[in-house]
């Protein structure tokens, strides 16, 4: 599918493509494994819905500048991504983790 370009993490209907991008070359391979995952997942007939799509960057001295696309439409980036029990934060931070597992074991205690 896309392995020579990018990493691939499969999970029931969920998908993670992702590269170390240090390079130019490096972002052209992202997007190279982008555009491999798309002709894959037209020649399968999987339907994606892009609107769930984004692009976070992790890490320190990381280039913002890069637009990453699916389909001919821009990928939304985001700084705090949820992803199966965990919430990961663009600064490598588990500070968004932590409120959003108080905020769900307090509403398990019900209503003030």
């Amino acid at each position: 599918m896309c392995k020579q370009f990018v990493n691939v993490f499969l999970f029931a209907d969920d998908a993670k493509l992702y590269k170390h991008v240090i390079t130019d070359d490096d972002y052209q391979s992202l997007q190279k494994g982008l555009n491999a995952f798309q002709v894959w997942s037209d020649r399968w007939l999987s339907m994606l819905n892009i609107n769930k799509c984004k692009i976070i960057f992790d890490g320190r001295d990381v280039n913002h500048e890069c637009q990453y696309y699916f389909s001919s439409t821009d990928l939304e980036r985001v700084d705090v991504i949820k992803d199966p029990g965990v919430v990961f934060s663009s600064k490598l931070s588990f500070v968004s983790h932590c409120k959003e597992k108080i905020s769900r074991a307090y509403s398990m205690l019900g209503p003030d």
